[in-house]
């Protein structure tokens, strides 16, 4: 009966400690804004950031450039700043 309960704990443990898996953000909100901002500003128009939200382990920024008729969201790894994924609709 010991064992049963001892296995149990020990799994208990490494499910515990597995959901627990995110870190602090290295990089802030700011910082992802300006990410964003710099991989869409081209010739034409200016970008503005819509919204920021954090989720998981990134930062997901909706974007938009009126004068160039685009709009997408993007998201930041908030650890090393990387744009993992993007998503941009074109008029």
């Amino acid at each position: 009966m010991k064992r049963i309960v001892l296995a149990f704990s020990l799994l208990l443990i490494l499910l515990m400690s597995g959901c627990n898996n995110f870190s602090e953000p290295k990089i802030s909100e700011e910082e992802a804004k300006s990410i964003v901002l710099k991989d869409h500003t081209k010739h034409i128009g200016k970008v503005e950031i819509i919204s920021v939200s954090h989720k998981g382990n990134e930062y997901i920024v909706e974007w938009e450039n009126r004068e160039n008729c685009e709009n997408g969201t993007d998201y930041v790894n908030d650890q090393n700043g990387e744009i993992t994924k993007g998503e941009t609709t074109i008029c």
